[in-house]
């Protein structure tokens, strides 16, 4: 039987290549789709867990104290908070409208959180991506939150972008040098600085 089958293959030697074609061709699409499935448990699963995160945040951090603020991880602090603010935000049809009747300072921690936590990779790209109210919102917060060499470079970032303002050079070499000036700023003192605005007004965030 076994030796029929032998003699079959090497007399129909072109039907037999392209069976063989046909079972190479469906193993690699089986591992295609097997390789498929597995990316997309992988990026569903990092999606639940961030939104598990983000709902751990909001819980910790949607009625705080002085104390409590000044005891918490600067970066997780600015986060957190942003997080109950976007949620008080979600539930508005006027996104832009439920934004300005926020007190300033809500309004200047989720536009800082945008600059540190969200979608800006650079400084500059925070700019692009993002107008007004939101950049001004982030400079208002970074006027009261940051130490002098990071309020420096930000405000310059803010002039770059800024259609109004003329005085400040937005030429690419000027742009890569903001951005790398920024990365390579103290994160300690910048989340500290965050972090002690944040506890000075902790009635207002816990509102």
């Amino acid at each position: 039987m076994i030796s029929n089958v032998f003699r079959a293959f090497a007399e129909y030697k072109v039907l037999t290549a392209i069976l063989i074609a046909a079972v190479i061709a469906l193993i690699f699409v089986a591992a295609m789709a097997a390789r498929a499935v597995r990316r997309h448990n992988a990026a569903r699963d990092a999606i639940l867990d961030r939104l598990k995160k983000e709902e751990a945040l909001r819980k910790k951090y949607g009625t705080f104290t002085r104390e409590t603020a000044l005891r918490s991880d600067g970066k997780e602090l600015l986060h957190g908070v942003a997080l109950c603010i976007q949620k008080s935000l979600e539930k508005e049809t006027d996104l832009t409208a439920a934004f300005l009747a926020l007190p300033a300072e809500k309004q200047a921690v989720y536009a800082l959180d945008y600059v540190l936590c969200e979608d800006a990779e650079t400084l500059s790209a925070f700019f692009r991506l993002n107008g007004k109210p939101l950049t001004s919102a982030a400079l208002a917060g970074a006027r009261r939150a940051f130490d002098t060499p990071h309020l420096e470079l930000f405000e310059k970032g803010y002039r770059m972008f800024d259609p109004d303002d003329e005085t400040t050079s937005s030429v690419p070499e000027d742009v890569r040098q903001l951005d790398a000036d920024f990365a390579a700023a103290d994160e300690a003192a910048l989340y500290e600085g965050i972090r002690n605005f944040i506890a000075d007004n902790a009635e207002i965030f816990s509102e």
